[in-house]
């Protein structure tokens, strides 16, 4: 019942847990499942040692369960001692900047491409903003980590389709509770794991002719390995599918999210002005973005990290080794009972629900759910350390060992992408729709915050039901946001 509770209503289910239970509830067989639920705790399980705390055989089964690689290749040291430390050293800040080149160059090529629509329609056009969003950021991430003639050919054999059915499913794949033998008898899992091997196909394909268009980086890196150690290029597609999906199942959405917020607040103005003071290219009035520029934009990173705070829910879970006491100062639970410290029984599963710590904590003052853009700002009034501390306990990436390691890609991806859009275009939502119609912008905000500073509600697509503790929260497909869109002058 806890689990269909936490997959029907997410924020309901952990902030009830925590009034009613306190910072750690134990969900005993058959998950023996430990939730930890305050930012403290949080940090003390990042902190624990693996030996008491372990997540490479989550890192493994997830290999496994949710990308299809053959238990022989997950279980091999081909994977943890050459293609996971490959892959956190080119997630790395001084690798990024060429992924972060191409995709800088493939976006600015969506945008000039809006601009002559917008021309084309006598100056003003409205169009539906999410499906653009997440056209364009997929095509320039997919360029950005694979290059442009991958890229090219994403956008051939329905493969953007393929990858969607595979991330419907992903959840299910990924908390591995349905036995491998049912998988043909659920639908939702079977058609994902039928639009997985269709990007397990063009993948493997690229990666025989040679992975054209890709001259360096990680993915190079990490598909010559597999080569070296004589896999198959299904295999090799396999662990190369992981770094698909992570750069396409979360920034989109995330991109979307961040944008309409902007437009819509009281800081746009600043964030206007942010973007102004980078310098333009010489034939242009287009940014010129490079990963210093990036760096300089500190109203827009705080936003980014905002919108990350608000929109993301990850849980990073780790495999308790042996039996162990979780210490923390005294909290009281919502029964006013006091505890020093938590026992955590080995053999189950600690999970780090950062998403109530977001919601909950005292950190973020008296309206945690109220998206303020400025949140990560360092201000005249904060208490020293303030805007370090924050940004600690922002964990939209998870923490600890199981950071995300694409976070440097992500979070410039999405700085270039918002510099890039707000200097070209004024964008203003007019209302939201769905798969049955018109909905008026007077709905509930689906982004699930208000705007400081803004009476009116937040006009946004429909969150989909069902992803708790997989990163960004996704838009249901069927609902998006009509936008009018004008070049800026």
């Amino acid at each position: 019942m806890a689990m269909l509770k936490l997959g029907a209503n997410e924020d309901d289910f952990l902030l009830s847990a925590r009034k009613l239970y306190g910072p750690v509830v134990y969900i005993p067989w058959p998950l023996c499942q430990v939730f930890v639920l305050d930012g403290e705790l949080i940090n003390s399980v990042y902190s624990s040692p693996s030996k008491t705390l372990s997540f490479l055989p989550i890192r493994v089964s997830m290999q496994h369960s949710a990308f299809g690689t053959s238990k022989v290749i997950t279980q091999s040291p081909i994977m943890h001692k050459q293609v996971f430390p490959t892959h956190a050293r080119g997630m790395t800040t001084v690798r990024i900047e060429a992924p972060i080149h191409r995709f800088i160059k493939v976006a600015e090529a969506r945008i000039i491409e809006l601009g002559y629509k917008i021309d084309a329609a006598g100056g003003t056009l409205e169009m539906e903003l999410m499906h653009w969003v997440v056209d364009t950021m997929f095509d320039a991430a997919s360029a950005a980590l694979f290059g442009e003639i991958f890229m090219l050919r994403t956008q051939e054999n329905d493969f953007r389709k393929h990858f969607t059915t595979f991330d419907t499913c992903f959840p299910l794949l990924a908390a591995d509770m349905i036995p491998s033998f049912l998988h043909p008898f659920v639908p939702l899992i079977a058609k994902g794991i039928k639009g997985r091997e269709s990007l397990f196909e063009s993948i493997a394909t690229w990666v025989e002719d040679g992975m054209p268009g890709l001259d360096e980086g990680v993915i190079l890196d990490m598909a010559q390995i597999g080569l070296t150690a004589g896999h198959s290029s299904r295999e090799i597609a396999s662990f190369l599918n992981a770094d698909l999906w992570a750069l396409q199942a979360n920034t989109p959405s995330a991109a979307g999210a961040l944008l309409l917020y902007i437009i819509q607040s009281t800081l746009l103005p600043a964030v206007h002005e942010e973007i102004n003071r980078i310098p333009t290219k010489s034939d242009s009035t287009t940014p010129d973005l490079d990963m210093k520029a990036l760096a300089s934009m500190e109203m827009v990173s705080s936003c980014v990290q905002e919108t990350l705070r608000l929109n993301t829910s990850s849980y990073s879970i780790r495999v308790v080794e042996e039996s162990f006491i979780l210490p923390t100062s005294v909290i009281r639970d919502g029964k006013g009972t006091s505890t020093p410290g938590y026992l955590i029984p080995g053999g189950s599963r600690v999970i780090c629900a950062t998403r109530a710590a977001h919601l909950s904590d005292a950190i973020w003052g008296n309206n945690p759910s109220i998206w303020d853009g400025e949140r990560f700002l360092e201000k005249d009034d904060d208490e020293a350390g303030m805007k370090s501390k924050k940004a600690r306990e922002m964990r939209g990436f998870g923490g600890g060992v199981s950071i995300c390691e694409g976070r440097y890609l992500a979070s410039a991806e999405l700085k270039a992408f918002i510099a890039l859009t707000l200097s070209a275009f004024d964008i203003t939502p007019l209302y939201s729709t769905t798969s049955d119609g018109v909905a008026p912008p007077s709905n509930s905000s689906t982004l699930n915050a208000d705007i400081k500073d803004v009476n009116d509600p937040v006009i946004s697509p429909r969150r989909a039901p069902g992803r708790p503790g997989t990163g960004v929260f996704s838009f249901d497909y069927g609902s998006d946001v009509v936008v009018r869109v004008v070049r800026r002058r």
